[in-house]
């Protein structure tokens, strides 16, 4: 199944900034999570502006069989979690 999961934090509170925060992303993001967690990381996109006030997000595109496991590959971190299809398959049903 394909998932959209969304992570938000005020620029504040950025983990890049805080920490262990850049090795805790590292970690997180390795090849060897990803590949234990059961899930296929196809894209990840962040909005990470200089700007103090700013909220950061991220979009990440995961191939997993539930939510659960994305929520579980995620840890800690708040995720909005929506499954979607590719517009092609929608499309045929128009």
């Amino acid at each position: 199944m394909l998932f959209i999961a969304e992570h938000t934090h005020p620029a504040s509170e950025c983990p890049m900034n805080m920490p262990g925060g850049k090795d805790m992303i590292k970690d997180l993001f390795s090849e060897e999570h990803i590949k234990d967690a059961g899930i296929e990381l196809n894209g990840a996109y962040m909005s990470c502006p200089n700007d103090e006030g700013a909220i950061h997000k991220g979009y990440f595109i995961i191939e997993a069989p539930d939510q659960e496991t994305i929520k579980n590959f995620f840890g800690p971190m708040e995720v909005k979690i929506r499954e979607v299809k590719p517009f092609s398959e929608i499309a045929k049903t128009l």
